[in-house]
């Protein structure tokens, strides 16, 4: 009892100190501070249910939750709660609550939980319990330090009822803490928790329930730095201590953990340990990572629900972007294994191996896929003296079993945006996916033991914006191959969405058939669904869902199943009340519509307004960006989004002339970084050409002086002749395209005349796009030399052709 008081204590210590710090109050701050402000949301759902046959869920459930945000002299105090009557019809106890309370109070980087919560420390100590209690966040901005501590009841006493399904259990409390010390290149953590059933908290179970008091006690540290720029490295390590038993005899024994050295050592006490790594490195364009992870047999902590162990994993992953950035390809393999005690009759291994593509084959043609391949085996260990007692002799092979387990699964995707245009869009979605597993046995696969899953789907997607009226048709088949029986199913569905009431109710209407069939069973299911949603003032939204589902068999009566949801949410802000003094009632200051982007000032009507961005839009300084069809395109999107708000509210209205405005001065420099990088590229190009112009003269003049020696001109040959041709051509293209570079000046990009205007006309869409995917200005430039020269030569060789 006196060690439960410290540990409050401590707790509590902690948690004030904590906040006393934080509270460094800032006069100037709470003198520009509202005094008071209050917002938070009320959030009801009921949902009814109703069948013919069946009663597979309550009738009616509801839902109750929300949030209460109180803000005051820089404190934030939020209030949470969820309640609902689920879990009311059952006729057994749990050691849980579904109706939760909860208050998180915070002042700048303090924040503490209390009530029911949850946190988490880690994977491998405290994740993501709920337990009633306090929590404390400590997050400086500028601190090297975090820190986090809780303190709570992890499970409530259940009582033996008598119950088969009730499961006793007694009071669990928990505490831990987590510090984190956080510098530019490495972090460091260190995490204790530890939790006890309280023995006292119930009455005596009997014995042949096996469930007794634990304790339990988990030490972690971890740790993360970056190598270069290019490298991070990230490791953690556990070490658990758990009594099965709190009422067992003290052990004499000295633990060899990190744990156990902190721990009451009892003869039901184990040790057990955790330890993870994983190295990521940047190799140029490629991201590639390596990771280990092992977690012994029997490894448990009590802060968590569920807990894997028994096993070693091994992982390989790297992703790579290609053809500047149309194709990206990511894949991982990796390697699992259990047993590593070696005291199971079984040892199961896996091998994971996992590629995922994607390739932009055009900006409106997307393709994907993925391809996963697992392979489980088991390998049975044969009892040494089952062996040498074994009399016969003829079941030598189903004894040393050699099982494996094969999966495979790939799918492949196609996203074709077929429209998208102001008065209507289109998409189109085509996908298939095969799932296969088999189970091989000494390498044999025998008949019933493979599977085949194909399943294949299309949806269309129509779109009419200024209607507001969305419609998706869909198709999809699907065709199994399971062990012996073979079945085959299909179906469609049709989704209609649309606005009504100038927009302010959505509603959607849906409905699907589908069909199943294998050898002796046929099963139809047919579904009608429909919601309608909408926001009232602002503040209030209300929704409704129902679906009506008909399923219906060769073996069984038809069933109907209907369930209707009702939504409402309400968002509230209380502020402070304005005094109105002197003003009469029906007295009303009316003010001008007026607003400012950068150095323009808009006033008067909404219609005035857009007439006053069109002849911005005009002005000498845009009219080159204009050109671009990208540009043109966007831009005419967003002027019909403020032509069709000039009848909206004054915030809408001047929300879509500033998206306008906002584009058209961040593409307003475009032009001139495009001068830049093409006088850049050409530079570079006329002193490429430099260094080439005396081989490709020395080519051409042996080419002449070898086919001269070939004697008259009747031993010269026609491919002689034309390949002297060719070398003529590029040897005077070459030195046209030369003396074309060498007098180029800046002012002639910027005045973009005749072959300048040639290519710019071709290219400069290409370039935006480029510049809008964040390419470097070393790409751009290596283009746009090679499109230069590329152009330049073509230019030349129809030149000197004409002549």
């Amino acid at each position: 009892m006196k060690k439960k008081r410290k540990c409050v204590l401590f707790m509590w210590v902690c948690l004030f100190v904590d906040i006393a710090m934080a509270q460094n109050i800032d006069i100037e701050t709470i003198k520009k501070t509202p005094k008071i402000k209050v917002n938070g949301t009320i959030n009801a759902n009921t949902v009814y249910y109703t069948a013919n046959k069946r009663n597979a869920r309550v009738p009616f459930t509801y839902f109750l939750q929300g949030t209460l945000n109180i803000h005051w002299l820089g404190f934030s105090v939020p209030f949470s709660y969820r309640l609902t009557n689920q879990g009311d019809n059952f006729n057994y106890q749990l050691p849980f609550k579904f109706n939760r309370l909860s208050l998180h109070p915070k002042y700048k980087w303090v924040q503490a939980h209390i009530g029911d919560v949850a946190m988490t420390f880690s994977p491998y100590t405290l994740n993501a319990h709920q337990f009633t209690g306090v929590g404390i966040e400590v997050t400086p901005n500028k601190g090297t330090i975090d820190f986090s501590a809780m303190y709570g009841r992890l499970l409530k006493a259940t009582q033996n009822d008598g119950n088969p399904n009730t499961l006793p259990t007694f009071k669990r409390i928990g505490y831990g803490a987590k510090i984190d010390w956080k510098k530019e290149r490495y972090k460091l953590r260190l995490i204790g928790f530890y939790a006890k059933d309280i023995v006292n908290s119930i009455k005596p179970i009997p014995e042949e329930k096996n469930i007794k008091p634990k304790e339990n006690l988990v030490i972690s540290l971890s740790g993360e730095t970056t190598i270069a720029q290019k490298y991070t490295l990230k490791t953690e390590y556990a070490s658990t201590a758990i009594t099965q038993d709190t009422r067992a005899l003290q052990s004499a024994t000295t633990p060899r953990s990190l744990a156990g050295l902190l721990f009451n050592n009892k003869l039901s006490t184990a040790y057990y340990n955790a330890f993870k790594a994983a190295l990521d490195m940047k190799l140029g364009a490629m991201k590639v990572g390596v990771g280990y992870e092992r977690i012994d047999p029997n490894y448990q902590t009590l802060g968590a629900y569920y807990f894997n162990n028994d096993f070693e994993n091994i992982t390989l992953n790297a992703a790579r972007s290609l053809f500047r950035n149309r194709l990206s390809v990511a894949f991982n393999i990796g390697y699992q294994r259990d047993n590593l005690n070696n005291q199971k009759k079984q040892s199961t291994g896996r091998n994971v191996g996992s590629v995922n593509a994607s390739y932009q084959i055009t900006k409106d043609v997307v393709l994907t896929g993925a391809y996963s391949n697992f392979t489980t085996f088991t390998n049975k260990r044969l009892n040494q003296f089952d062996e040498i007692n074994d009399h016969d002799l003829t079941n030598q092979e189903a004894e040393a079993l050699n099982f494996k387990q094969l999966s495979q699964n790939a799918n492949l995707n196609l996203n074709w945006q077929l429209a998208k245009k102001e008065h209507i869009t289109q998409d189109m979605s085509i996908g298939y996916s095969l799932a296969s597993s088999a189970n091989k046995e000494n390498n044999i696969i025998r008949v019933g033991q493979a599977n085949n899953f194909h399943n294949a789907n299309a949806i269309y997607t129509i779109g009419f914006p200024k209607k507001s009226l969305v419609i998706s048709p869909s198709l999809n088949y699907n065709y199994s191959d399971i062990g012996r029986e073979d079945s085959q199913a299909w179906g469609a569905s049709l989704n209609i969405n649309t606005m009504f009431f100038k927009n302010k109710l959505n509603s959607i209407l849906g409905t699907s058939y589908n069909t199943n069939q294998n050898k002796e069973i046929t099963t139809n299911v047919f579904n009608i669904r429909a919601m309608v949603s909408t926001v009232l003032a602002k503040k209030h939204q209300l929704n409704l869902n129902a679906i009506q589902l008909f399923r219906s068999s060769t073996t069984k009566d038809l069933l109907k199943e209907f369930t209707m949801t009702f939504g409402y949410s309400y968002a509230f802000d209380i502020k402070k009340p304005k005094l109105k003094i002197g003003r009469k009632k029906g007295d009303k200051k009316t003010k001008e519509f007026s607003f400012s982007y950068k150095t323009h000032t808009f006033k008067g009507e909404h219609s005035n307004i857009t007439r006053s961005i069109k002849e911005i839009s005009n002005a000498k300084e845009f009219l080159d960006i204009k050109n671009i069809k990208r540009i043109q395109h966007d831009l005419s999107l967003l002027e019909i989004a403020i032509k069709n708000n000039e009848d909206a509210s004054h915030k809408k209205y001047k929300k879509a002339v500033i998206h306008y405005l906002a584009y058209l001065y961040k593409h307003k420099n475009f032009t001139d970084t495009y001068h830049q990088l093409a006088f850049k590229s050409l530079k570079e190009l006329y002193k490429q050409a430099g260094l080439l112009d005396a081989q490709i003269k020395s080519d051409y003049v042996r080419l002449v002086s070898l086919t001269n020696e070939k004697g008259g001109v009747e031993f010269i040959s026609e491919v002689d002749k034309r390949n002297l041709k060719i070398r003529m051509l590029k040897m005077k293209s070459h030195e046209w395209m030369k003396s074309e570079l060498e007098k180029l000046t800046y002012q002639d990009i910027i005045k973009s005349e005749g072959i300048l205007k040639e290519f710019e006309k071709k290219y400069l869409d290409t370039i935006f796009v480029m510049i809008e995917g964040n390419k470097t200005r070393e790409e751009i430039a290596a283009y746009l030399s090679l499109a230069f020269a590329k152009f330049y030569h073509k230019k030349a060789l129809l030149i000197l052709r004409k002549e």
